[in-house]
Formats: C-alpha cells, sequence, structure tokens
C-alpha cells in the first residue's frame, strides 16, 4: 500500500510538471500574439552581439546592453545570445526569444515544489504547491513572455532553497552554493541590486540571531556573493559614479542606463508599498501579467495568502523571543526586502515585483495548511471544496487565455506591435517598391527583429536595402506614389482616406490588423 502511494505521489508530480511545459509551451510564438518592444530590443540585441559582438548601439561587448535610455539585463540577453549560436543557428526568433522565459518557468516549478516539500513534508502540500506553480495565471503569463526582468524570480526561488539546504543540514557547500546563487540574481534585473543587499543583511542578522550561522561563515557568505557579483558591483559604482568604461573578463562595464537612478526616491514610500501589494495580488493595467476576473493567482488564493502572510510574522516574532529559527524568515524577510525595495523606487508593473512570487506560494501554503490542520473534522469537505474551485478556476482561465485573450487590442502603441513578418515577406515576393512605409508607431526595432541588419547600417527612421528602403512611420503626410508600398494598421484611418483619395490604382491585401496596399 505505501508501494502505491509513493508511486501515485510521483505519478501526480510528474503529470503536474507535464502539464507545467505543456502550458508553457504550447502556441509559445503565437501568445502572446503581439511583440513588445523590449522583446523586440532583446532579440535584435542578442542577434547583434552572436554576430557581431555589439549590442545594437555599437556598443562593444557590453556588460549591460543598452535598450533605448535604459539597458538589457546581462543574464537573459546572453542566455539568448548563447541559444541564438547553438539552436538557433544564428538566427533569432520569437519562439527562440521566449525559450529562457520557459526554461526559467519549469525550473520555478522544481525549485518551488522542492521548497514546500522541504518546509512542510507533507505529500499533499507538496502537490498541491504543484499545482499552484503549474495552473495559476501569472506564473504561465510570465513563463511565455521575453521580459529579461522574468529571469529574477527564478533565480530568487533557486537562492532560497540553497540557503534552506543549509540552515537545515549545516553543510558549507551548500552556504556557498547559496553565496553563488544570490551573485547569480544579480545579473537577472536591475532591482535586485537593492533587493538582494537588504535581504541578506536581514537574514544574516537573524540567523546570526538564532544561532544558524556563525560569524565567519556569515562573512565568507558575503564575500562569496560579493565576488560572484563584482561585475554587477563595477557597473553599479559606474551608475553612480560616472566612471570611465571599464574592461573585465571581456566584457565593457559603462554607466548605461545613468538616469534610472533617478527612480529611488522615499516620498511616496507607503503609497508605493500599499499599491504593488494590491497589484501583485489582483492586476494592474498591464495586461501581460495578468487579467481582471483571473488576477495574478485566482481571487480565491488571496485569503489564504492573506492569512499565510499574517502567521508568518506571527511564526517570525514567536521565533524572535524564543531564539529559534523558523524557514517562514526566509520568505517574510524576502517579501518585505522587495516591499523596500519597491517603497523607494515604484512601479505600476507587476512584472518589477517578479520575485514576490515565491513568498505568494509559500503564504498560500502556510494559509492552505493553516486552516486545513484547524478544521479537525471537516478536512476533507474543504479539501474538496477548495480543489473543486481552483478547478474550475482553471478550466475557465484556460478556456479565456488559450481562445480569447488577446493583446492585439492593445495595439497600436510604441509598446506593442502585431507582427508584421508576414506582410513583409509578402510583399518582397509579390510586388516592385521603391520604399516600404511601416507603419510601426516609429519603433524600427519591430522591423529588425524579424529582419535583422548589421547594427553599423541600421537607422531608426529607415534602413536602406540593396535597392529597398523601409520606413517605419506612416501618418496623414506620408507621400503616396506608386513606386512605394505601404503596411497600414487599420486604425490608420486618416492615411487609408488619403490612399482612397489619391486617385492611383493599388493592390490591397488583408492582414487581421493591416492593409497591405502596393502599386502595379
Amino acid at each position: 500500500m505505501k508501494i502505491s502511494k509513493k508511486y501515485s505521489y510521483y505519478f501526480i508530480l510528474g503529470l503536474m510538471f507535464l502539464c507545467t511545459i505543456l502550458l508553457r509551451v504550447y502556441k509559445l510564438a503565437q501568445l502572446p500574439d503581439i511583440l513588445h518592444i523590449d522583446e523586440a530590443g532583446l532579440g535584435y540585441n542578442a542577434w547583434c552581439l552572436a554576430h557581431y559582438g555589439t549590442d545594437r548601439y555599437l556598443n562593444v561587448h557590453p556588460f549591460y546592453a543598452q535598450n533605448f535610455e535604459g539597458g538589457q539585463s546581462p543574464l537573459y540577453t546572453y542566455l539568448l545570445v548563447l541559444l541564438i549560436k547553438t539552436i538557433g543557428c544564428g538566427n533569432v526568433s520569437l519562439w527562440l526569444t521566449r525559450l529562457p522565459a520557459v526554461i526559467a518557468s519549469l525550473l520555478l516549478w522544481g525549485v518551488g515544489v522542492k521548497s514546500i516539500s522541504l518546509i512542510f513534508h507533507d505529500r499533499k502540500f507538496t502537490i498541491a504547491a504543484a499545482c499552484f506553480l503549474a495552473f495559476c495565471p501569472y506564473y504561465i503569463m510570465s513563463g511565455r513572455f521575453a521580459l529579461d526582468c522574468n529571469l529574477m524570480l527564478c533565480c530568487c526561488a533557486v537562492s532560497l532553497l540553497f540557503l534552506l539546504k543549509y540552515i537545515q543540514t549545516n553543510k558549507l557547500p551548500f552556504l556557498i552554493f547559496c553565496g553563488i546563487s544570490f551573485g547569480f540574481t544579480m545579473y537577472s534585473y536591475a532591482l535586485s541590486y537593492f533587493m538582494v543587499p537588504i535581504f541578506l543583511v536581514l537574514i544574516t542578522l537573524y540567523l546570526l540571531y538564532t544561532r544558524k550561522i556563525t560569524f565567519p561563515r556569515a562573512i565568507l557568505f558575503a564575500i562569496t556573493v560579493c565576488i560572484t557579483a563584482i561585475p554587477v558591483i563595477l557597473f553599479a559604482c559606474s551608475l553612480l559614479f560616472q566612471w570611465e568604461p571599464i574592461h573585465f573578463l571581456g566584457f565593457v562595464i559603462s554607466p548605461i542606463a545613468s538616469d534610472r537612478m533617478k527612480d529611488v526616491a522615499s516620498s511616496s514610500f507607503w503609497e508605493n508599498v500599499t499599491d504593488i501589494i494590491k497589484i501583485t495580488l489582483t492586476h494592474s493595467f498591464y495586461p501581460q501579467d495578468a487579467v481582471d476576473k483571473f488576477y495574478t493567482l485566482y481571487p480565491v488564493s488571496i485569503p489564504f495568502i492573506v492569512l499565510g502572510m499574517v502567521y508568518s510574522v506571527y511564526r517570525v516574532v514567536i521565533s524572535v523571543v524564543k531564539k529559534t529559527f523558523h524557514p517562514a524568515s526566509l520568505y517574510l524577510f524576502f517579501y518585505i526586502s522587495g516591499l523596500i525595495t519597491i517603497g523607494l523606487t515604484g512601479t505600476q508593473y507587476v512584472y518589477r515585483a517578479n520575485s514576490f512570487f515565491i513568498c505568494y506560494l509559500y503564504f498560500w501554503i502556510s494559509g492552505i495548511a493553516l486552516v486545513y490542520n484547524f478544521l479537525s473534522v471537516y478536512r476533507k469537505p474543504f479539501a474538496t471544496v477548495l480543489a473543486c474551485s481552483y478547478l474550475l478556476w482553471t478550466a475557465s482561465f484556460m478556456n479565456y487565455y488559450f481562445r480569447i485573450y488577446t493583446l492585439a487590442d492593445q495595439y497600436p502603441n510604441s509598446l506593442y506591435n502585431v507582427p508584421i513578418n508576414e506582410a513583409v515577406d509578402y510583399v518582397k515576393t509579390h510586388a516592385k517598391f521603391t520604399t516600404l512605409y511601416l507603419d510601426c508607431t516609429g519603433m524600427s526595432e519591430f522591423y529588425y527583429f524579424y529582419y535583422p541588419a548589421d547594427p553599423a547600417t541600421r537607422d531608426d527612421d529607415h534602413y536602406i536595402k540593396g535597392s529597398h528602403s523601409y520606413k517605419f512611420w506612416i501618418y496623414y503626410k506620408t507621400p503616396v506614389d506608386s513606386s512605394n508600398a505601404y503596411l497600414v494598421r487599420k486604425e490608420n484611418r486618416e492615411f487609408l482616406e488619403k490612399l482612397s483619395f489619391s486617385g492611383i490604382s493599388f493592390q490591397t491585401v488583408e492582414y487581421p490588423h493591416y492593409y497591405l496596399f502596393y502599386f502595379e
């Protein structure tokens, strides 16, 4: 009987992992159904680095690749460079650009399940965690989208797991791996420059107080983090002190995105904290992280997360009074570190607080476990009702996300664009044109992502290749000429009317969000 239960347990976990894979890779290149400007910039930067050793702005071997006025985190950028050189055979695609997010999401699933197993020692809660990570909206949506910052969640989860293993075993290798992992986390997103040090100070003081770490080991831990993060430390110093470019380990470290340091302020601290708690548990106006009705983790999860959060505070206070360690401290202090960071920097986007979601997993399980253990008589009905509730929410979300969900209604703006490659491929093979005007709201990256060019020859306004030129904006004053072709978004009524009154005969191809016009 025990053997049967053991195999059933691992079968369920295996099934959940297969579901996790399927929900991350199914229609990966088609859903979300738009190309985000940061995805386009990331993909083009990685392609340029893979082929020319520069980003698209001709920064040579940059530690922090430039992206408009800011930058993109080195971890995602150079992981994508590696994939382009290997799996992509030198080519970039939307599927390949989103692949690191998928890999990170799958790793998060494994790390999250293992962490819950080590803390609660109860297979019911481990399976619950596996389902939560597999089916909740945020974990699915963030794992299908190529925002460089989204790797931070996975890196944080791995770091916390190593720290948990060290505390439970007192084995030095786990502490070393933890230090390396936290140092590595700082390559995933700039907010980690604040969040990781704050957390490490809080947790180290707590572990010293509860005698879970000795002072020499705490020093060794700090040294390990610092050595691993030396390029990040140099980059942060270059931002603060406007240093000249530094050549280090084959990379050039320069103060890209220095203006972002101005974002740090404390004037709206508490407002920022309350806002980020609200939007990470519900949704923001940014529809790629979560949507109304389903929220980030389903509405039914919120009471249990809040209950688990309050209970974690209680357990940590008791542990401080008794000078004994409690695992809730890891996630509570990490959450507090995130709140402090967001409080100082502010944000209206869920993705900037993506690291919160490993804490929400722990808080949710804590809340569920507290209610379950309290209901000594009604445990089975409670578990049944809860499981049915999540089953209904999940079924509804899957139907919505894979059949109805679209970001194309957010188009057009400078952040989103419906992919243009099908129409561009068509006009290149069916029409003779001098200039192809593309209705890309002036963002050339939407073109260069699909048709990457030598960064030394690219231009933000127009691009010339052979006898053809390409321009990336269409508005009323755009000239109408029979030697040109036009890919016009359907919302661009002014230019469509101008074309209709031009008196020139042209061929029209209709796409879901564009009209393609070319002349014979």
